[in-house]
């Protein structure tokens, strides 16, 4: 009989390790099901910072450009009221007034 209890408890101990080697194998298969979600969620947030960086480098450019413009315009306004050239006046106020309709057209 002591054959027999001990086949048991042994047949018992193999049956508790396949359940836990089973339990191990499906807790490795979710902790990777999860770090794979994780990765997948780390190359969205890094496309999406580069996506923002490109349009905040490119709306820094548009506003650089704005004011290179308008300070070139400033400019021409100047020299043609120091000239009393007000052909030239008005056409650098027609052109000033053209720029801030598209500065404000285009959100700045």
């Amino acid at each position: 009989m002591g054959s027999v209890e001990n086949d048991e408890r042994r047949d018992g101990l193999v049956a508790e390790s396949v359940s836990s080697e089973e339990k191990l194998e499906g807790i490795r298969g979710g902790v990777m099901e999860k770090i794979g979600r994780i990765r997948g969620s780390v190359s969205e947030v890094s496309k999406l910072r580069k996506e923002v960086a490109r349009k905040r480098r490119k709306a820094v450019e548009n506003v650089n450009l704005s004011v290179v413009n308008y300070r070139e315009l400033e400019e021409e306004l100047e020299e043609a009221c120091e000239a009393e050239d007000f052909e030239d006046f008005e056409r650098a106020y027609r052109d000033d007034d053209d720029a801030d309709e598209r500065s404000s057209s285009a959100g700045i």
